[in-house]
């Protein structure tokens, strides 16, 4: 067994309960201290009447989501969290999901382990409800990490000059919004994100204010023949410090087609005698930086050196959302695989929450099933590498070379492997 897999399994640690606190459902009599916790951990120069009377229409439990909160014996709220009900898209199958949202902890009762005893909560109840797929945006990834998520949401962020955007000719069809095309841009979203691996399927309460953007924010749609095909969500804001300079910041855009998606960016690209620099915030596979006609950051804004070579600044990787497999047995049984030669692999587990797992897995006619022969070959990894494997984040052969995994048996089978999970990392447009 390589040293670096063995102080993954040395690592384990998990907590039960903890003295003096208990959890339990967030009750419309915590409204108070349930707002006051997130104000502290998320927007403390902002004053407590402020955020209430902002949040004074926000259930706590909302449909599809419940709250949770930690008591101390005086039942004081010391920390909380959401469990949000979601679906989203993953190899054209919706998987059902759950969000955890809202995690914050009292200043007073930080550094007590609060944070881990609602994590753990959540991850029983997520897996004594059979859902396969968990997911977050950590304050923290080495904290969650620890917990057994897996960072696989990066995100690719470009600034640049709107003049080195193609003026595609497909701009000329582009539209702004009305209400009349309100439903048309969630067919189209829809459409879209069945195709995407890690969009989220949008529930109603999911769309609540998308169509009524603060000041500054546009929605702007693409259309041939009176049919909807994409659409792009727009900030104008300022970037340089003197703030006399037009900036964009592109904060969703979807594009059915090849065309819808040259005429998003060609209109953008006209509006370069009033907006100095394009934000365009896009997924790793995104073909956009192969179109513009300089390859650098916008020179308009302040200059941010590089420091390797002749090589210019251009674009910026996001560290963003963590997935965690919680059922594993039923993530496995959903996903489908590349076809190709059966093969059976055994997972030896490593789960710091839930307990390690021995599940022998057959490969065969693209699914996955779950068999009581226990395959020849076994492989030792921890929850949260074979949550990056699933999703196409990491490859296990890449794994095996870095000591991350172990194998016992026939090592070909990595390369059978990540052909049969072959898939494009997940990406998300939404936030909670």
């Amino acid at each position: 067994m390589s040293s670096n897999f063995q102080l993954t399994l040395n690592a384990r640690f998990s907590m039960t309960d903890l003295p003096g606190f208990k959890i339990r459902a967030a009750e419309e009599s915590d409204r108070a201290q349930f707002i006051n916790l997130a104000r502290l951990a998320f927007m403390p120069t902002r004053s407590q009447a402020d955020v209430e009377k902002e949040m004074q229409d926000e259930l706590l439990n909302p449909p599809g989501g419940q709250g949770w909160v930690v008591a101390d014996q005086a039942d004081n709220l010391a920390g909380r969290y959401r469990h949000l009900e979601l679906a989203l898209f993953f190899q054209r199958i919706e998987f059902p999901m759950a969000g955890v949202a809202g995690v914050a902890v009292a200043p007073e009762r930080r550094g007590q382990k609060l944070a881990q005893l609602m994590i753990e909560h959540a991850l029983h109840r997520f897996h004594e409800q059979q859902i396969p797929l968990s997911m977050l945006y950590p304050f923290q990834h080495g904290f969650y990490r620890k917990l057994g998520w897996a960072w696989v949401g990066e995100t690719r962020q470009y600034r640049v000059s709107a003049r080195h955007l193609p003026l595609y000719a497909e701009r000329v069809n582009v539209v702004p919004y009305q209400d009349s095309l309100e439903a048309s841009i969630k067919a189209v979203y829809q459409k879209a994100a069945q195709q995407h691996n890690g969009w989220l399927q949008r529930e109603p309460n999911r769309w609540k204010g998308y169509f009524k953007p603060e000041g500054g924010q546009e929605i702007y749609g693409y259309a041939e023949a009176g049919t909807l095909l994409g659409y792009v969500v727009i900030e104008f804001t300022h970037l340089e410090p003197t703030k006399t300079q037009w900036a964009i910041a592109v904060q969703e855009w979807v594009a059915l087609t090849a065309e819808a998606y040259r005429g998003l960016i060609g209109f953008l690209a006209s509006l370069r005698d009033q907006v100095t620099t394009i934000v365009w915030n896009t997924d790793p596979q995104d073909p956009f930086p192969h179109l513009l006609s300089e390859q650098r950051h916008d020179p308009a804004l302040p200059p941010q050196p590089f420091g390797f070579g002749l090589t210019h600044r251009f674009g910026a990787t996001g560290g963003g959302f963590m997935w965690r497999l919680v059922d594993v047995v039923k993530a496995l049984e959903l996903r489908p695989i590349h076809p190709g030669n059966p093969f059976a692999i055994a997972f030896h587990i490593i789960d710091p929450v839930l307990g390690n797992q021995q599940i022998s897995i057959e490969f065969v006619d693209q699914k996955m099933h779950c068999t009581q022969q226990p395959a020849a070959t076994r492989l030792m990894l921890s929850i949260e590498h074979l949550t990056q494997l699933f999703c196409g984040m990491r490859s296990a052969v890449e794994l095996h070379w870095l000591g991350d995994i172990d194998i016992e048996g026939d090592s070909t089978l990595l390369s059978n492997l990540d052909a049969a999970w072959q898939a494009k990392p997940p990406f998300c447009w939404d936030f909670f």
